[in-house]
Order: structure tokens, then C-alpha cells, then sequence
């Protein structure tokens, strides 16, 4: 046997690995490297020669192999390595959005989505003093239905306050239900969703028309869609590959989304003062949320008057759930009822 030849041919089966493909390709060595000789004619007691050569191939091999793992790590920001770059990072989100299965009730059912919400509000001093700024961080739900004609419900519950200090029960109102009617459709984040291609290029050229090429509205606008297609994974594919390919993002290594989760995040300064991320799961590149953090302090003019938006605040949300449920649970009896027209 031509030990050589051996190697040359398992290098042959195995394609030069790129970002996209570093991960088969080390899986099939793998499995090559361990699969058990065939049938050959040798001697019972391999020469000395024969002997020394098989260990060199044994180490060229090893060599290799080695090589081809620390790719890898350094690629998929594997243990001890960083993710490669921003681009590298949504486009590995791309492909575990694309292994996951849209939702797709049946007759009768709601899509349900909890998330962990970091919501800026603002309210006139109850004491007549200055509007004041503030951070409610809460949990909220939402069922919406499918079919057309039925009403949908949002339930919403603060937890905390950050900012500047307000009277506990102006934010903390306990569960707020809050039931939605309306016979136009688009409404519902769900059934809006379903319009939206999922062809990178036809995404492509929808966000364009939309917002002019320009990359940080075709950024603003990528956000809000990442966070409503939670419910449709392969819409969530496109627009995570239409995102790596503008310009401007980069990567932040170390980032919590609303939900204290740790991950990597994908950044764009939005030239205002304050700075959008999208974070994924550090080890399965999966969609954990989205935050926006002020670099500066910012003037908010609102009716009520201007009050200041401090440098480092967060808000944002985190997906906590996302399933299929048969039905509306139990109403609040002093539920708000908004009936929304077309």
C-alpha cells in the first residue's frame, strides 16, 4: 500500500473548507480518519522502514487535523477563539435560522411570544417639576391568531425601574391585558410577516425600496423585522444575510441581551448618539435579541418638555418563548379593549 497515495486521496475527498463549510469539513476527517482499513496483503512484521514511514504519515495527518480544528475554532469562535469578524457572525446566524422550522398554526390557533422588554418612557414630575426619563424592564406576551375577524392580546408587566427616580405606581401596574380588534390584517405582526419573501435577493431589494440603500435606516429596519420573525426563522435567514453584507456593522465579543443572557453582538452606530445590536447565542449563533445603548447623553423634546436620555442606557428586547397555543387565556376583567381600523 502507497501510505502517500492513502493520504492524497482522503485529502481529495475532503474540499478546501471555507467560513460556511470549516465545520463538514472536520466532521468528515473525522469520520475518515477512524473508518478501519480494507483487505491488503502485508507482511505479518512491518519493516523498520515501513514502520518509521507510517509514523511520519500518522503525523502529517495529525498535523492536519490540528490545523484544521483551530480554523474551525477560530471561524466559529469556537473555545479560546473570538468569532472572526461581524459578517462571519450573521452569516452563521443565517444558517441556524435557517435549520429551524417556521411556526405554522393550525385552524384556531394563536402564535404566542413571550419576551423580556427594557422599555424608555417618560412622564411629567407628578410634583410639577421636570419631565423625567425612565427604563421600565418587564415581561410581555402576545397571542395572535391566524385567522382573520378574531382579536388578539397583548399582556404586559413591569418589574423594574431604572433612570430617573418616579413614583412606584406610575410604572408598576401589575399584569396590563390590553385586547386588539380589527378586520385589516397587516395588524398582526404574523400574517404582515407572511407577505415578506424569504429569497436573500428579493429581501434584498424590498429593505432597498423601503429605505433608499441606506445602511443605517436598512439597519433600524433589519432590527424591528429580526425581532417580529422569531415566529418565521426563514424570513430570519435572509435578513441576517442581508445584514452581513452592509456596511458599517461590527462585532461586539461580549454582550447581555434584556434577560441578563450572555452572547456576541452584531453593532451599528446610528450616528444619533446611540448604537443597535443584534445578539446571538455565543455557541449556537441562535437569535437571542436586540438592545439599543446610548454613547452619549441625548436631548428627548417631547410635549410634555425636554428631558435628558443618559449615556448608557439600554433598551431592548429578548425572545424567552416562542409556540403554538389553542386559545386566548383568561382575559383581565379591567382589560383595555382598542378596536383599531383598516
Amino acid at each position: 500500500m502507497d501510505e502517500m497515495a492513502e493520504l492524497d486521496r482522503l485529502w481529495a475527498d475532503t474540499p478546501e473548507a471555507t467560513e460556511r463549510d470549516l465545520a463538514a469539513a472536520r466532521v468528515a476527517l473525522l469520520a475518515r480518519a477512524a473508518a478501519p482499513p480494507g483487505r491488503r496483503a502485508r507482511p505479518r512484521t512491518p519493516t523498520r522502514r515501513r514502520y518509521a514511514f507510517r509514523l511520519a504519515a500518522v503525523g502529517v495527518l495529525a498535523t492536519a487535523l490540528t490545523a484544521v480544528i483551530i480554523a474551525t475554532q477560530v471561524v466559529l469562535g469556537g473555545p479560546g477563539a473570538p468569532p472572526a469578524n461581524a459578517q462571519s457572525v450573521l452569516e452563521l446566524a443565517a444558517r441556524a435560522a435557517a435549520d429551524q422550522r417556521d411556526l405554522v398554526p393550525g385552524p384556531g390557533q394563536y402564535v404566542h411570544t413571550k419576551r423580556r422588554v427594557q422599555d424608555l418612557r417618560n412622564t411629567r414630575d407628578p410634583s410639577g417639576g421636570p419631565v423625567l426619563g425612565y427604563v421600565v424592564t418587564g415581561v410581555e406576551e402576545r397571542w395572535e391568531p391566524a385567522d382573520p375577524g378574531k382579536p388578539w392580546l397583548l399582556r404586559e408587566r413591569a418589574e423594574s425601574v431604572t433612570g430617573d427616580p418616579v413614583p412606584r405606581w406610575l410604572w408598576d401596574r401589575g399584569a396590563e391585558d390590553t385586547l386588539y380588534e380589527s378586520s385589516c390584517p397587516g395588524q398582526r405582526a404574523y400574517v404582515r410577516l407572511g407577505t415578506w419573501p424569504t429569497d436573500v435577493e428579493a429581501v434584498r431589494a424590498k429593505l432597498a425600496a423601503r429605505t433608499g440603500r441606506d445602511p443605517v435606516r436598512m439597519w433600524a429596519e433589519l432590527q424591528q423585522l429580526v425581532a417580529e420573525s422569531v415566529v418565521r426563522p426563514s424570513l430570519s435567514a435572509a435578513l441576517f444575510q442581508v445584514a452581513s453584507e452592509l456596511k458599517g456593522i461590527r462585532l461586539i465579543g461580549d454582550a447581555v441581551d434584556a434577560a441578563g443572557r450572555p452572547g456576541v453582538a452584531v453593532t451599528m452606530d446610528a450616528g444619533d448618539g446611540r448604537r443597535s445590536e443584534l445578539i446571538f447565542d455565543r455557541r449556537t449563533y441562535h437569535y437571542l435579541g436586540e438592545r439599543t445603548v446610548n454613547t452619549r447623553d441625548i436631548q428627548v423634546k417631547m410635549p410634555e418638555g425636554v428631558y435628558t436620555s443618559r449615556k448608557g442606557t439600554v433598551t431592548g428586547t429578548a425572545v424567552l418563548a416562542v409556540d403554538l397555543v389553542t386559545a386566548l387565556p383568561e382575559v383581565a376583567p379591567k382589560a383595555s379593549r382598542l378596536r383599531i381600523p383598516c
